[in-house]
């Protein structure tokens, strides 16, 4: 019969010990280095998505941002288009000018049409002040635009089929200095075939004026929109 020291049995349970603790170590590193990986996939997936989450919101804002910012020039544009055509009214600094008739009594010899204003006088007074750098003019309320034109119906003046009555009162809106200057120049157009006619002329100058939008009708018969080529 085989005597089984007890040394032997220590050594035994030390040495089964040893195994399992050594299987535990070997399973326990299988399962990080298989686990492991995983992980940092999952991790590196949540964060992607919440990056790709975050970059589509940014897309939208930007997108939003461009739409806002076109829809801003678009309308502008169209304020300044409905400015440069009249239709809008507008107020600022400019002169207030008084025009009419000399009313002294005259002489059988004198003519009475050397001392009632014309239509022309007034259209040419009205071209002085656009060159002069006016940026909006109205006669007696009455807007004037591009294609605006002066007549006359005997005495009567007509801008654009409305009659006016005298005195005539212009406001224009522009640097009051150039306006001004452009008016009182010696030798000018107002010396010449106003003053020199004795007609009554006043000019201030106003910190604010107001000018209505244009009430007429504008067509085009025959011109039309040509598309801009980029």
């Amino acid at each position: 019969m085989v005597e089984i020291r007890s040394w032997q049995v220590g050594i035994a349970i030390v040495s089964m010990m040893l195994g399992l603790i050594l299987v535990f170590q070997l399973r326990t590193e299988w399962r990080i280095s298989t686990t492991l990986p995983t992980r940092q996939v999952n991790e590196l997936a949540k964060i992607y998505g919440s990056q790709k989450m975050q970059l589509e919101k940014y897309k939208q804002e930007n997108e939003y941002l461009h739409k806002q910012l076109k829809d801003y020039d678009r309308d502008q544009e169209i304020v300044r288009l409905r400015m440069a055509t009249g239709l809008v009214p507008l107020r600022g600094q400019g002169i207030f000018i008084t025009l009419t008739n000399y009313d002294k009594k005259l002489d059988n010899y004198e003519d009475p049409n050397f001392y009632i204003v014309h239509y022309y006088q007034l259209d040419l007074l009205i071209n002085e002040l656009w060159a002069a750098g006016a940026e909006a003019i109205a006669v007696n309320k009455n807007r004037i635009i591009n294609t605006s034109g002066f007549s006359c119906a005997g005495t009567t003046l007509l801008v654009d089929a409305k009659r006016l009555a005298p005195p005539y009162e212009i406001s224009a809106i522009g640097n009051p200095a150039n306006l001004k200057k452009a008016i009182t120049l010696p030798g000018g157009y107002v010396e010449q075939e106003i003053l020199a006619f004795n007609l009554k002329f006043s000019m201030e100058t106003v910190d604010r004026i107001e000018i209505p939008a244009y009430k007429g009708a504008i067509s085009y018969e025959y011109a039309r929109a040509v598309k801009e080529r980029k």
